[in-house]
């Protein structure tokens, strides 16, 4: 579209240059042919006032001789005098035969190769003018039209390229902000819900500008609060979850209690996807984090879960410090609830465990008081099994790696995790 803008506004600015220097053109030739034929048709006037003025002074017509002494003392070339009795002075580069035959009046006729001014001059008592021819050539009626069409088509010729980057610049701003619009609209599609615009351009593209952005303001209003809803919908069925599995623990038939206690793990690994499911699509305004604060406030929830199954929960983090760490809230909110459900899952009603927040480098530990881990390859994914916990904790991992640190198993009696988070670059 930029192109054809620009090829249109060339073709505007050819026709433009064209009407303006053609009827420019064709005035300075026109105007050389003027100048031509009035130089002639001044020297034929100049050498008859002076036939005439040799009249005057001596009452007779002037014969040949005062004709060869008047055009010697002109100077002129290409002029002739035609005396009464038809004999002539002077040269001329045309047949005389050709010339038409003048009695009054100065004329300019065309012949070929040029043209010839006429100028009788009468004289009382003879009826017969002596008549002055003065012949222009083609090339002297062109004096100077080659030259000033030169110049002319050069001018317009730079005019021409010289509308080449206007018509650039003026198709840019007309499609510039088209473009943006439709790069953001494209890029909103993908997912990314911080796409807007900056409205520019013609009136009517700023406000198409200006309409998406508050229509892209009011959807991710809507996408965010019904996100919240989902969220806080979620994270509430933990608790009743929580105290679901404890009545199933104490159920004495071995056949029920596994069923239920399935079932539960079932429906706690549906919500923990729906929570992180929300997490991801939420608007993150940047991947750096306090680690310490975001834990602080997420361990409110699970000291209530942690109480309704009678657990003791030790939380240590460092007070009035910031914990920097690259990766987005939602990323450790993730691993965090993946780390203690995993705790409250493999280890038995009443087994206390503790989250601890430490710097130099940032790390989350989780540790428990339980069994300990029944194999080092915890870490892969896949199904409940000896070799893999199948709750999360291979997400952990690539949250951890994905920052630019790493997770690993720490010593003691019970299970301990360290995941370590990696720093923010300057």
């Amino acid at each position: 579209m930029r192109r054809r803008l620009a090829w249109v506004f060339m073709a505007l600015a050819v026709m433009l240059t064209v009407g303006f220097l053609v009827p420019l053109a064709l005035s300075v030739r026109s105007q050389a042919e003027v100048r031509g034929l009035a130089s002639a048709q001044s020297n034929a006037r100049g050498v008859a006032t002076s036939l005439a003025a040799v009249a005057g002074s001596t009452g007779a017509v002037p014969g040949s001789n005062e004709a060869e002494f008047i055009l010697a003392s002109f100077g002129e070339e290409n002029i002739i005098i035609i005396l009464t009795d038809g004999t002539s002075v002077g040269s001329l580069p045309v047949d005389l035969a050709s010339l038409p035959i003048v009695n009054a009046g100065s004329v300019v006729a065309d012949v070929e190769s040029g043209a010839v001014a006429l100028v009788p001059v009468a004289f009382a008592g003879n009826d017969t003018p002596i008549v002055v021819a003065a012949f222009v050539s083609d090339s002297e009626l062109r004096e100077g039209v080659s030259t000033s069409w030169l110049i002319i088509s050069a001018l317009g010729l730079v005019v021409i390229i010289g509308t080449v980057p206007l018509a650039d610049r003026f198709a840019a701003t007309l499609v510039r902000p088209v473009k943006e619009l439709s790069d953001a609209a494209h890029r909103w599609a993908r997912g990314d819900l911080a796409a807007r615009v900056k409205p520019k351009g013609p009136p009517e593209i700023l406000e198409s500008g200006r309409a998406f952005n508050l229509l892209a303001e009011r959807v991710a209003d809507l996408l965010t609060a019904e996100r919240e809803r989902v969220a806080d919908l979620s994270h509430r069925l933990r608790t009743p979850l929580a105290a679901l599995r404890l009545q199933a623990e104490s159920i004495k038939d071995l056949t029920q209690r596994s069923s239920l206690i399935s079932d539960i793990s079932n429906l706690e690994g549906e919500v923990t996807a729906l929570i992180e499911d929300v997490r991801r699509n939420e608007d993150e305004h940047g991947s750096i984090a306090d680690l310490a604060s975001v834990v602080s406030r997420r361990m409110g929830f699970w000291q209530v879960v942690a109480a309704a199954q009678d657990r003791f929960l030790k939380v240590e983090s460092p007070q009035n410090q910031e914990i920097l760490v690259s990766s987005p809230d939602a990323e450790i909110l993730t691993a965090l609830d993946n780390l203690v459900q995993n705790v409250l899952t493999h280890t038995s009603a009443g087994t206390g465990f503790s989250v601890r927040v430490t710097t130099n480098p940032p790390c989350l530990t989780v540790s428990d008081e339980g069994e300990g881990l029944s194999s080092p390859d915890v870490f892969d994914r896949g199904s409940s099994t000896g070799e893999s916990s199948g709750l999360g904790l291979d997400i952990v991992r690539r949250i951890a790696e994905a920052s630019g640190g790493d997770v690993r198993i720490g010593e003691g009696s019970g299970t301990s995790i360290i995941v370590r988070f990696g720093e923010p670059q300057d």
